[in-house]
């Protein structure tokens, strides 16, 4: 599993459970309200000014760099392995 071989929808989905397991502390209020409306924007089907959105560089930056914290920093190897399963 790395982050390259994952598709967006999937990667904020699979981040939001990393983050969920990582130690706390290492995630506060705003990064989660931010995953949340990534999943959101994410599920919608459609693409115009007011439903969904365009992956831009920094959403993919922010979302890389909670992931790295979140893979550094789980309680164990649940979430992983489960994503590694596909058993999202």
């Amino acid at each position: 599993m790395t982050w390259d071989t994952i598709n967006i929808t999937d990667k904020i989905h699979y981040l939001k459970k990393l983050m969920g397991n990582a130690v706390k502390g290492n995630f506060d209020d705003g990064d989660n309200q931010i995953v949340d409306a990534l999943i959101t924007g994410s599920l919608n089907e459609f693409f115009d000014d007011e439903f969904g959105f365009d992956v831009k560089p920094h959403h993919l930056k922010f979302m890389r760099e909670l992931w790295d914290v979140a893979i550094d920093n789980q309680l164990d190897e649940s979430v992983i392995t489960s994503i590694k399963r596909g058993k999202s």
